[in-house]
């Protein structure tokens, strides 16, 4: 069996607080008073009240787009690049004597 956890008020100690109780197999078992660690035992509580659901979000938060797939270099631009770069590396001295 598995544990279900709800939201009570419960009388504790001839007062009135809100807890999360912890139910197996629709008995409670213990309850954690709220704002607090302590664990009750279930014999010591009254349940008084079932307090409502926390509420669902109004806007479900969007997925996060997956990042786009990097493209592998199928253009030969960087091929292109490399043998200007090299050009210019050989000419240089002639390019900036005629530019003189």
């Amino acid at each position: 069996m598995s544990d279900r956890v709800e939201y009570w008020w419960i009388s504790y100690s001839t007062e009135t607080q809100p807890a999360e109780v912890t139910f197996r197999g629709g008995i409670p078992v213990h309850a954690r008073l709220i704002g607090t660690r302590d664990l009750v035992a279930a014999a010591s509580i009254e349940l008084l009240d079932r307090l409502p659901a926390a509420p669902k979000p109004v806007f479900e938060r969007a997925a996060t787009p997956a990042p786009p797939a990097p493209k592998e270099p199928t253009s030969p631009m960087w091929l292109i690049g490399i043998i200007v770069l090299t050009l210019l590396y050989w000419f240089s001295g002639q390019i900036f004597d005629a530019i003189k």
